[in-house]
């Protein structure tokens, strides 16, 4: 049994041209390749409009600092917006402070992680 086509979403990726044959090797099909935030910005706003996607996976490097997860991901419920770390300090970057500061920009509190 199958899901109704409204329920069947999918997912896109927006990552500079070296990450896009990752991108395919992962199984994402529709992969778009940028240079810099303000291309990724423009394919982020038509792909906003999107019924028919439920992830849109963003290379880390493009979003400028000062713009968080939260900030992408608070116009609407779907697609949201996923970044890729595509950094070695990202990578070891401690999940309590990121999921910490994640938390408090979301709802507004500062909670502490054990």
């Amino acid at each position: 049994m199958s899901l109704p086509k409204e329920f069947v979403k999918g997912i896109c990726a927006i990552v500079k041209k070296e990450f896009e044959p990752l991108m395919r090797m992962l199984g994402i099909k529709e992969v778009y390749t940028v240079n810099n935030w303000g291309e990724a910005k423009n394919f982020l706003d038509k792909l906003a409009t999107r019924n028919d996607l439920a992830i849109v996976a963003v290379q880390k490097s493009l979003v400028p600092a000062e713009i968080s997860f939260i900030d992408l991901n608070l116009q609407r419920l779907y697609p949201v917006v996923v970044l890729i770390p595509d950094d070695k300090k990202d990578l070891f970057e401690s999940l309590k402070v990121f999921y910490r500061e994640l938390i408090r920009r979301y709802i507004g509190y500062e909670i502490h992680l054990e």
